[in-house]
């Protein structure tokens, strides 16, 4: 069983502006196990900084349930989310002024969040000197940042959140005032960081070079958690294809939604723009996926019209009614409850858009999916 370290469960969070009220995450869910290191993209206005923001202790959801190292982050009083904040996460920032005080030296950046911590000064000494030279600046202690280049100020930040030791290392657009050879220095140095030191790492980024080092990439859409993309254990042969939304090679990452426990799920942006599913669509049960037609495209199966089952939903015999499910205009929809009893999703599936039709396929079948679901294709959509 994985030991995790994050868990949002159903985390929900409005801001009010005025007389408006601005849902930024609505039903996220994550979970992150100890040591991974994880990238979070998504669009402007998605949710991702919100989320850094509440795993960082520094705003509270709105509801929903959200725990780090064993902390329930919903029920600390302030003394107690100081000390979270101090102790069990640290934070690296896109701009350099918010990680380091520019009049103290860059030793003494790094001393202070232990000083804070109450420790002493023989140690802290100590363990400053042994973290610049972790990142490769113990020759520059005495310096200020201001007398640093722009990848050495965020390898000091990094010193400096990993001062005091955290469980997380949270990280908002780590690289995006950097140039590309920094930028990879950069990350490299912090994947290296990650495995020596095992501290799990959650990056914010745009960048698809960040996104293609490290364990998962996560994306978030209108405040969920909507892909999911993981580098696979053994490359694949030439595709040609990449992921939908970072961009990764098909043939170094594997992509896949997430399906929640009652069978919500969000289809990504390009299976809405392929297939004109227009709010509905009509759920076919295969022997080992699922398919999507928009509704009434397809020939409904004979053996329901000759059954005497009835409708899932409110029990309507299947002889006159056959059922539909709704899809928002983002891409949203649930799945029947049969669709998840009868195919082991286990919390995620993998897209194929086919000519006429959206297929779910479940994870553990990938191997098989892409011969499967071509053959699977082309019968259907001869009809």
């Amino acid at each position: 069983m994985q030991d995790l370290l994050i868990i949002c469960d159903n985390l929900i969070k409005i801001y009010k502006v005025d007389d408006l009220e601005v849902v930024a995450l609505q039903g996220l869910d994550l979970e992150v196990a100890r040591g991974e290191m994880i990238a979070i993209v998504g669009a402007s206005g998605s949710g991702k900084s919100t989320l850094l923001n509440i795993l960082g202790g520094l705003d509270n959801p709105s509801a929903g349930r959200v725990t780090v190292a064993g902390h329930d982050l919903t029920r600390l009083n302030e003394r107690q989310r100081t000390r979270y904040r101090g102790l069990i996460v640290g934070h690296v920032w896109q701009q350099s002024g918010r990680n380091l005080l520019a009049d103290l030296t860059i030793a003494d950046n790094v001393d202070l969040p232990q000083i804070f911590k109450g420790v002493s000064a023989s140690r802290y000494k100590r363990r400053t000197r042994e973290l610049l030279e972790i990142v490769g600046l113990g020759d520059m202690a005495r310096k200020k940042p201001d007398q640093l280049s722009g990848g050495e100020q965020q390898r000091v930040a990094l010193a400096v959140a990993l001062a005091n030791e955290p469980s997380l290392l949270l990280a908002d657009e780590p690289t995006g005032e950097l140039d590309s050879a920094t930028t990879q220095e950069i990350i490299s140095f912090m994947r290296g960081l990650n495995k020596e030191m095992g501290v799990t790492i959650l990056i914010v980024t745009h960048d698809v070079a960040v996104a293609s080092v490290v364990d998962r990439t996560l994306a978030i859409r209108d405040g969920r958690t909507s892909t999911e993309t993981v580098r696979r254990n053994q490359p694949l042969l030439a595709t040609g294809g990449a992921s939908v939304v970072v961009g990764l090679p098909g043939e170094t990452h594997q992509e896949s939604i997430f399906i929640d426990r009652v069978g919500i799920l969000q289809l990504p942006a390009e299976a809405m723009e392929q297939v004109a599913l227009r709010g509905r669509a009509d759920v076919r049960i295969a022997s080992d996926h699922v398919e999507l037609w928009p509704s009434g495209l397809h020939e409904h199966d004979q053996d329901a019209e000759q059954s005497d089952g009835s409708s899932a939903v409110i029990g309507l015999s299947l002889r006159l009614h056959y059922e539909t499910i709704l899809v928002d205009r983002v891409g949203r929809l649930q799945l029947p409850r049969e669709t998840l009893e009868r195919v082991p999703f286990n919390g995620r599936a993998q897209v194929r858009i086919a000519s006429y039709h959206v297929e779910l396929w479940p994870m553990s079948v990938e191997s098989n999916m892409p011969e499967q679901a071509g053959q699977h294709a082309g019968r259907k959509d001869e009809k």
